[in-house]
């Protein structure tokens, strides 16, 4: 974040940036209450939902579980800026001609993309602050799709990266299958199956998906997105104006991405949704940076990998 320059005003007589007050303090800690208690008030309506209603529509049921993820993430980081609110009223005043340190900067996050929120740090999840470090990052994050919400997983996250895929390769590293197939399995599949990165991996190494020190095999796609009750099949044409209107007809596209833009090696991606003007949002599962962006479709269906076993390496995905 810059800082402003070129004030005329001395140092003396610069303004100082008023206090919170106790008043303050409360009122904020009262609305904190608030929003917390319709966050309960929604997981309990929707729990029972499912609860009575076992046969709810599948997709629905998804989404409504998917609102109650983000809801509990919501709540966790209420809790946390509750703490932080606490922490500061029992802090005492600072004594005259000292100097406080500065605060942490929040977060700038300058996507165009409706993404949200964006990722947290595991020791602190209060998205008003960062500590800036990039390692013990967990993900949060909820995307827009052609086929409705989607959770976003990263392979790096701290909950997996250093889960041994197959026993012997960390997820952070070749995990990025998995975690592909986890997003969608998690999102979109009809059987409603909370899936993560690492029960994906577990699938792959049971059903001989998963290739040592490469990541997986590219039968990992069709065949796990097929046993979750999701509909793949292999994209031949791939043009962009053909990728584009899949895309804009209930489809998202499991790309396998060759040395370019977003790999030096192969890469699983997802291709999320059409945003106009010859550009689409994506979910790679190793880049969060990548995810908040637009993409040239162009460009990615240029960059795909030149293998073609097992549908490879383009899929259109549907409901």
């Amino acid at each position: 974040m810059k800082k402003r320059v070129g004030s005329q005003r001395s140092p003396a007589k610069k303004r100082e940036k008023p206090s919170v007050s106790p008043a303050q303090q409360e009122r904020r800690l009262r609305r904190l209450l608030t929003t917390g208690a319709g966050m309960a008030s929604f997981c309990l309506a929707a729990s029972l939902i499912l609860y009575f209603f076992p046969a709810f529509p599948g997709q629905a049921a998804a989404h409504i579980k998917q609102g109650i993820a983000w809801v509990q993430t919501s709540a966790a980081r209420a809790g946390s800026s509750f703490q932080s609110l606490a922490a500061r009223h029992r802090e005492p005043p600072a004594k005259p001609g000292t100097q406080q340190a500065p605060p942490s900067q929040k977060l700038a996050d300058q996507t165009p993309l409706e993404i949200k929120p964006e990722k947290g740090q595991a020791a602190d999840l209060d998205m008003e602050q960062s500590t800036g470090q990039d390692a013990g990052s967990v993900y949060t994050s909820i995307l827009g799709t052609s086929l409705g919400p989607m959770i976003y997983y990263n392979q790096s996250d701290d909950r997996w990266g250093s889960y041994l895929y197959g026993g012997s390769d960390p997820m952070s590293t070749y995990g990025c299958g998995p975690t592909t197939v986890a997003m969608l399995v998690h999102s979109l599949s009809p059987q409603q199956i909370d899936a993560t990165p690492v029960e994906m991996a577990q699938w792959a190494v049971q059903n001989g998906c998963y290739a040592r020190q490469s990541g997986s095999y590219h039968s990992l796609i069709p065949k796990a997105l097929t046993a979750y009750g999701l509909k793949v099949e292999s994209v031949k044409d791939r043009s962009p104006a053909n990728a584009a209107a899949l895309l804009n007809s209930g489809h998202v596209l499991v790309a396998l991405m060759g040395k370019g833009s977003l790999t030096q090696n192969g890469h699983f991606i997802i291709i999320t949704q059409f945003l106009g003007d010859g550009t689409v949002s994506i979910a790679d599962p190793n880049s969060f940076e990548n995810t908040t962006r637009s993409w040239d479709l162009g460009l990615l269906m240029g960059e795909l990998k030149k293998v073609y076993d097992n549908g490879a390496p383009l899929w259109a995905v549907s409901l």
